[in-house]
């Protein structure tokens, strides 16, 4: 028996296919949507999916054929002012159909889900004979899935931007480690009014004195750390208490000290006290420091001023 093509469905699909595809264009290539343009693309893509589906219309299946009418649809579906933008999004539209298109391949060729739904491929168009009820729902899901996807990623990537390679020097010895520009540390050395970066022990501690490793190491408070660290050529004026208050833990301290140098993308930092945090700041080790909100202000201040000159 040979399968029956509904032209109706076969539209749907492809439409709600086209608009996933425009849509996820838009928001990685941060093309501001205008929905009845994406409609209204999509649409025409669909139209050209069922055109093509059929044998006897192989003349718009050729890779001409299709690049022109992908250029017309990248066109139709966004307001775009310069040539240059419209290629960008045009080579992202082409990345983000190949992913799509490669998954969907993947998923009916070596899978039976393909044989389940009643899916066919023809001139490389998907029909899947889906209830219009199943199709709606498979429509929500996807959206969401891609929303959700898209959401985590900006996420991630606005954090990374966020994160600054910190160079901390003591005597002769120099580390680099992430840092992450954390708006919620206000820590301040009460000594010196200096703003306070925090930082994970384990990537500090080759800064650190070996006695003042050793004792980092065993089951002690800061003011045995701070009378050991004290006691080291070099360090007595280096040390510092901070206190700070956190949720279960309303008056902590924090063993700290000067650096003789610090650095934020080749940028002088001034002077600065750095804290020691014996444990994880980022879960996925993607920083290893937290820094002063006022520190990333001045850095930015001195920036403008070396740029000026």
């Amino acid at each position: 028996m040979k399968p029956v093509v509904y032209a109706d469905v076969l539209f749907m699909i492809n439409f709600v296919i086209n608009l996933l595809l425009l849509w996820t264009t838009a928001k990685i290539g941060r093309q501001r949507v205008n929905i009845w343009r994406l409609i209204f693309g999509a649409s025409l893509g669909a139209i050209y999916a069922v055109v093509i589906f059929f044998p006897a219309l192989k003349l718009y299946y050729t890779l001409i054929a299709k690049l022109l009418f992908s250029m017309l649809l990248v066109a139709v579906a966004y307001k775009i002012d310069r040539v240059k933008a419209f290629f960008t999004l045009l080579l992202l539209f082409y990345m983000v159909s190949f992913t799509f298109g490669g998954a969907a391949l993947a998923l009916f060729y070596f899978t039976n889900v393909g044989a389940y739904l009643g899916a066919l491929l023809s001139n490389g168009v998907i029909y899947i004979n889906l209830p219009w009820k199943l199709l709606l729902i498979s429509t929500a899901a996807a959206y969401i899935v891609i929303s959700v996807g898209w959401h985590l990623y900006r996420r991630i990537a606005n954090r990374r931007q966020l994160i600054h390679p910190l160079t901390l020097t003591v005597g002769d010895k120099t580390i680099t480690l992430d840092a992450l520009m954390d708006t919620g540390n206000s820590l301040y050395d009460p000594m010196s009014g200096l703003p306070v970066v925090v930082a994970e022990y384990k990537a500090i501690a080759p800064l650190l004195p070996k006695a003042v490793n050793e004792i980092f190491n065993l089951p002690s408070d800061p003011m045995q750390v701070l009378s050991t660290a004290a006691a080291q050529d070099g360090w007595t004026g280096r040390m510092r208490l901070i206190p700070f208050a956190s949720l279960g833990q309303q008056n902590g301290l924090l063993v700290g000290f000067k650096p003789d140098r610090a650095t934020v993308a080749n940028n002088d930092l001034g002077e600065i006290v750095v804290a020691v945090y014996l444990k994880s700041l980022s879960k996925d080790k993607q920083y290893f420091a937290l820094l002063h909100p006022e520190i990333m202000v001045k850095n930015e201040i001195h920036a403008t001023e070396q740029g000026s000159v």
